[in-house]
């Protein structure tokens, strides 16, 4: 007579198997949010202040003939490099916890989801903060301008030269 056992498919993984994936999938949607900022949050602006007569002269932001080349400048806004550190130390410090408090599985992965959600709420306030900063550009003027900075979610690269520079 042979006896069966009955086996659930939590006897048949691994010991811990299970903060295992947890782990895993915190990481995945570590690198995910990562690409995505990298990928989709990214916006740009230029423009000139003044323009260039018939003649071949310049005029500056009112229409008026200058002799000098009046400003162009281009913004390009991208997520700052601390969303990124942000992520990352995230996991780092959910693991972290998990290792010094967690007495069970379940507080395992509480840790661990707890973790992934505060990843996914970053990643959006992100993209909702760098998308209204790029909303609100608004520069008239290249020799005197200021931007609303989203410190610490995205970053500016602002960079002017005179009409007809290239570059």
């Amino acid at each position: 007579m042979t006896v069966t056992q009955e086996e659930s498919p939590s006897d048949v993984l691994l010991p811990g198997a299970a903060i295992i994936i947890g782990i895993r999938t915190l990481l995945i949607w570590a690198i995910v949010a990562a690409v995505m900022l990298a990928t989709f949050l990214h916006g740009s602006m230029s423009s000139c202040s003044g323009g260039v007569t018939g003649s071949g002269g310049f005029t500056d932001a009112d229409g008026q003939p200058t002799d000098i080349a009046p400003m162009c400048g281009s913004v390009t806004m991208s997520a700052s490099p601390f969303v990124y550190v942000a992520i990352a130390l995230i996991v780092v410090l959910s693991l972290t916890r998990m290792l010094r408090r967690a007495d069970t599985i379940d507080d395992a992965l509480r840790v661990v989801n707890n973790a992934r959600m505060a990843i996914v709420v970053l990643t959006l306030v992100t993209f909702v903060v760098g998308f209204w900063a790029i909303s609100t550009v608004r520069v008239e003027d290249w020799s005197s301008y200021s931007l609303l900075h989203p410190f610490p979610f995205a970053t500016y690269d602002v960079s002017t030269r005179p009409m007809g520079a290239n570059g």
